[in-house]
């Protein structure tokens, strides 16, 4: 690969990167947890994308699957840290059995 490609490469990242979190920063007041998520997904791909344009592990095309599977996985684990988070604060709040209200019949 030329140093112009290369260079071309990297500033194609660099605005892709740009343009997301422009878009995260827009959408922060909607819903924060989504936002979160979404900026560690796009730093995940970055970062997975990046690295192999930087030193050419694999095929573009594998790389590009890979970054986007650990971008996937890395938002469902966010996601799923800020609802054992939930779950640990509404266990604080009102004691082991918070949820069993859930199974009381309305009216009874």
């Amino acid at each position: 690969m030329s140093r112009k490609t290369a260079d071309h490469n990297h500033q194609t990242l660099l605005s892709a990167l740009v343009a997301m979190l422009k878009c995260l920063a827009d959408r922060l007041g909607d819903n924060v947890v989504k936002a979160i998520r979404n900026t560690v997904m796009a730093l995940t791909f970055v970062g997975v994308a990046g690295s192999n344009m930087f030193w050419n592990f694999m095929n573009d095309y594998i790389a590009c699957g890979l970054a986007l599977a650990a971008s996937v996985t890395a938002g469902l684990c966010v996601e799923r840290v800020f609802i054992e988070r939930s779950r640990r604060e509404m266990i604080r709040l009102h004691g082991a059995d918070w949820h069993s209200a859930e199974d009381q019949q309305p009216g009874a």
